[in-house]
């Protein structure tokens, strides 16, 4: 079969802002070219592109730890008891048998799942149907875990020294999840086997997001989805710093009282002003694979992803810089080859001027497809077309376009074409 692929291509101007962090809360950066640039991490891009590709869809998926907590709270819902609606719950994870998949001492899991949102309730539809065997062991193990912490209690108070706390501390963080463990191995092998099987049914669900932008998870391959979406870090054409910016609050009570002047906080903060190349990919056999064949819900994903990834608003520290501004250029291409990402357009970085970095990143991204073209040929570039805020044609850019919308239904029809 034919390979598929859209790859879209994108010069967005952000101004003075911070729209992505790292651990000290400057702008994150990268190195490339030789020089120190702005960028914008790819798990960021795919976090932003997905809720919004979510909300356009109806149909969302949750990453967290907290599965059993979300269980447990339908169950509690639904008339159990909320100390026997936990562990319930927690032994449906126990059920999966899946190695490196445990418990938390939070009570959730130890690791992110990233379910369909409907998992919740299946899992506990699973619950409910087996609440006897389930709510016999979950009372149990309950029971074990209170005792547990109350000697951990009665112990630590007896001890004098941090030593024996620490020790304590641990018995009673390895009884949260023994007791859970010994109660659940007291169900009948069979009915085991089948609360496996229908937890691992629920693990495995995917729907539209998961399908787009996949899943891992570690010893379960069943539950492993390769997604059909690869995003690059956005990178900024050009090198450039982060900017320090000092502001001062002013304590609204004392300059009304007039007693004093001055602020009533000080600090400062990083940002930085960036012209980047923004890439994706979008495997299109692999979505429609993912979707089990459903060429017609791949449609609505792909329309939904290619309004989501150029559109989408990423608004840290939003309320102090309103970054909200559109890509100067979009371009999207459908190729029967490979992905063709043109960053090196800018492993060259693009020179400070007096007309900003927006013309001369548009003239290299041309120049640079062009060069690719004339390398690989046009053979397998099935359509290729653009659209932007600028007067100058780029011709190696496919056709341009009037509107965002054109150039969505023209890829569309174009990928009809090739899936019919």
């Amino acid at each position: 079969m034919t390979p598929l692929y859209i790859d879209v291509h994108i010069i967005h101007s952000a101004p003075y802002s911070n729209l992505n962090r790292d651990r000290q809360g400057a702008p994150k950066t990268a190195t490339y070219g030789g020089v120190a640039r702005p960028r914008l991490s790819s798990q960021h891009s795919r976090r932003h592109s997905r809720t919004h590709m979510e909300e356009a869809l109806g149909s969302r998926a949750v990453r967290t730890r907290g599965t059993p907590l979300a269980v447990a709270k339908r169950l509690t819902a639904a008339g159990w008891d909320e100390t026997t609606a936990l562990a319930a719950a927690q032994m449906l994870i126990l059920a999966a048998d899946i190695k490196g998949l445990g418990l938390s001492d939070a009570g959730g899991t130890n690791a992110l799942l990233f379910l369909p949102e409907t998992a919740f309730d299946s899992l506990a539809e699973i619950a409910t149907s087996r609440r006897d065997a389930l709510s016999k062991a979950a009372g149990a193990a309950a029971k074990a875990i209170a005792e547990a912490r109350a000697k951990a209690e009665a112990q630590k108070a007896e001890s004098d020294t941090e030593d024996a706390d620490a020790d304590y501390e641990e018995e009673g963080e390895a009884a949260e999840t023994g007791p859970l463990a010994a109660a659940y191995k007291k169900i009948p092998a069979a009915d085991r086997k089948q609360l496996q099987a229908a937890v691992l049914e629920v693990f495995r669900q995917r729907n539209a997001s998961i399908a787009a932008y996949g899943r891992m998870l570690a010893n379960e391959a069943g539950s492993t989805v390769a997604g059909a979406v690869q995003m690059a870090h956005s990178l900024a054409t050009h090198a450039g710093p982060s900017q320090i910016d000092f502001f001062s609050a002013v304590d609204d009570l004392i300059q009304d009282a007039g007693e004093e002047t001055g602020a009533g906080h000080m600090g400062d903060q990083r940002y930085t002003s960036a012209t980047f190349y923004r890439y994706a990919t979008l495997n299109v056999r692999e979505l429609i694979g993912n979707l089990d064949g459903d060429a017609d819900t791949a449609q609505q994903v792909i329309e939904a992803f290619l309004r989501a990834f150029p559109l989408a608003i990423m608004p840290a520290k939003a309320s102090g810089t309103a970054p909200h501004t559109v890509p100067h250029l979009i371009h999207i291409a459908v190729r029967t080859d490979r992905p063709v990402n043109l960053v090196g357009a800018f492993e060259t970085p693009i020179p400070a001027t007096t007309h900003g970095y927006v013309p001369a990143s548009l003239e290299a991204l041309n120049a640079h497809a062009a060069a690719h073209s004339r390398m690989l040929g046009t053979s397998r570039i099935a359509d290729h077309a653009h659209v932007t805020l600028s007067d100058i044609e780029f011709t190696a850019l496919g056709d341009r376009v009037d509107a965002v919308d054109d150039l969505i239904s023209r890829t569309l029809d174009t990928i009809t074409k090739h899936i019919s």
